[in-house]
């Protein structure tokens, strides 16, 4: 957070948080107790560009891809469930990746596009358990966008990205 000051110069609020640690994500929810949330985005991500094959292939590196990308933001949704409850959108909103279509897959990246698609099951469990109390749950994915992970070949600005996601 001590970084983040363009974020903090929007107004935002700025928390500490470790996905893949239960005591961070419950501490987050101990910080946050009694604050209404509408929209919680889970836009944690990680990918490993080097599990193309199954030669290469990593199981520590897919066990840490499933901590982030699919065991993160359920262990955030669950945690925040009474601030979603406050709130008035009883929104969730969980990034994901045309790479976890199944559909879609020409194979490689063994980590992210499990885990990704491990992040699709269970946003559609917790959108049927969760629809009888006014919750919507949805993924959405980004598109290919010019970041840190997408890289500088990416096809997308963040703001294109962003802004076709609103749409």
């Amino acid at each position: 957070p001590a970084v983040a000051t363009e974020l903090q110069a929007t107004g935002a609020r700025v928390e500490q948080l470790d996905v893949t640690d239960q005591t961070s994500v419950d501490s987050l929810a101990e910080r946050l107790n009694g604050v209404a949330i509408d929209i919680l985005i889970n836009n944690a991500g990680m990918l490993n560009r080097d599990d193309s094959t199954l030669d290469t292939l990593d199981f520590e590196v897919m066990e840490r891809s499933f901590q982030v990308n699919a065991l993160g933001p359920l262990r955030v949704t669950q945690a925040l469930l009474p601030n979603l409850s406050a709130g008035e959108g009883k929104t969730i909103v969980n990034i994901t990746s045309r790479l976890a279509s199944i559909e879609l897959s020409t194979g490689g990246l063994y980590s992210y596009r499990t885990s990704k698609t491990a992040l699709n099951q269970i946003n559609k469990i917790v959108s049927s358990e969760l629809a009888s109390e006014g919750y919507t749950s949805i993924v959405m994915h980004p598109g290919w966008v010019r970041t840190d992970m997408g890289g500088a070949s990416a096809t997308l600005s963040t703001s294109e990205s962003v802004s076709g996601m609103l749409n």
